[in-house]
């Protein structure tokens, strides 16, 4: 009896390599849109510090150079604020395309993952039909019988 070989045996291991790169490609960014919402929470959490360090100076009257430098560094803090949260919303769609890149890799390496399941039940069928076939031609020159 033959063994069951597939021949998209190297086709399908290539699939499995695309999908877990897809995978780590994911993961990276992932991790990068990690990074990119920490930032977002670290300038915020800056901004609340200074507005509440600026909101106690005011009641002790604050001068006019102190006041316009929490203002431009309030200013660049707005300004840091808004580059992060484009630069999130770009990792958000970074993901958003390795996540379905992911899934395409996966479908097709299910495709012929089903695939070769589909062949190896057909060979085993085949080769369980030819085996009864040889055994019962086998028990008839046994007893004497041609067919």
């Amino acid at each position: 009896m033959k063994k069951f070989s597939f021949r998209l045996e190297k086709v399908l291991n290539y699939r499995k390599h695309l999908e877990t790169r897809a995978r780590i490609g994911l993961a990276e960014a992932v991790g990068e849109r990690c990074r990119r919402e920490a930032s977002v929470k670290r300038i915020e959490e800056m901004r609340r510090d200074l507005s509440d360090k600026c909101g106690g100076e005011k009641q002790m009257e604050i001068d006019v150079f102190r006041y316009r430098l929490y203002h431009d560094f309030f200013r660049k803090l707005n300004d840091d604020r808004q580059t992060a949260d484009i630069e999130l919303l770009q990792a958000d769609l970074s993901v958003s395309r390795h996540r379905s890149a992911l899934m395409n890799e996966s479908m097709k390496k299910k495709a012929l993952e089903r695939l070769k399941e589909i062949q190896s039940v057909r060979h085993r069928a085949f080769s369980d039909k030819e085996e009864q076939k040889e055994l019962d031609e086998t028990a008839l020159i046994s007893k004497g019988e041609v067919i």
